[in-house]
């Protein structure tokens, strides 16, 4: 298959166990971005967190482009918005008080990747800059208590939003519509490539529905069971290029 579009979550997947971008995998990028591929980053990092692997790559201009905020946001390199979907001010003030009810601490991040521990602080912020938006909720858990926690939150959220880890502590609620894949999709509609033409590398739940969209789906070695069940090829860890080994294996001619 002749690859258009490569996608690549960050954390566990670009980048190895130190947040580093290893050597292979920045040859094996340059050399698919040579025969014409794009590269997408595509993290629950706001702008910024994601802005400085694009240089570290040597990957700039308007028409390269990044997800971010785990789906909510999709825009080019020189910040032009094409797509983004956040959270209402009232649904965010309902999930609060629930989650606080329930006794489960949680924080608002913003469309900028900034956190506020309560509702409350998140309108004092926003009546500073109207321009601001909350993105998602983060819970942060025990590792022991994360599954009890993933199982509470989808029974009661996942009828109205999409709920999934995205650590091993993490769970994130976000609008029902917002997730990797969704915004791969919109994003390959705007570029105008076919989903056979796409290559998505992730390690992590939030990662799967962008593996399902893609042409080829990969999962890092470093990933759970069940993202590799889901995935067409497994490759290296984080740690041994997986991203690179799968463009060398997969992408380059």
């Amino acid at each position: 298959m002749d690859y258009k579009l490569i996608a690549l979550d960050m954390d566990g997947t670009l980048l190895n166990s130190k947040k580093e971008i290893t050597e292979q995998n920045k040859v094996a990028i340059s050399k698919a971005m040579a025969q014409g591929v794009k590269i997408v980053l595509n993290s629950g990092r706001a702008y910024d967190g994601i802005a400085y692997a694009y240089k570290e790559l040597g990957i700039s201009g308007a028409d390269q482009y990044m997800i971010n905020s785990g789906g909510n946001i999709i825009e080019s390199l020189d910040k032009k918005i094409i797509y983004k979907k956040v959270m209402e001010n009232n649904t965010c003030e309902n999930i609060a008080r629930d989650l606080k009810s329930e006794k489960i601490n949680y924080v608002l991040i913003d469309i900028e990747g900034n956190s506020y521990d309560s509702y409350q602080e998140w309108m004092e912020k926003r009546m500073l800059n109207t321009n601001l938006a909350i993105a998602k909720f983060m819970i942060h858990t025990h590792k022991r208590n994360l599954e009890e926690t993933a199982e509470k939150l989808h029974q009661k959220y996942d009828a109205k939003f999409f709920v999934v880890v995205t650590s091993k502590r993490d769970i994130e609620i976000f609008p029902k519509e917002v997730n990797k894949g969704k915004a791969l999709e919109k994003l390959a509609k705007h570029l105008k490539i076919k989903p056979e033409q796409v290559v998505a590398i992730g390690d992590l739940d939030n990662d799967i529905p962008m593996i399902k969209f893609a042409g080829l789906g990969v999962a890092m070695g470093n990933s759970p069971e069940n993202v590799k069940i889901i995935s067409d090829e497994v490759t290296a860890d984080d740690n041994h290029s997986g991203v690179g080994q799968a463009i060398e294996k997969y992408v380059l001619k």
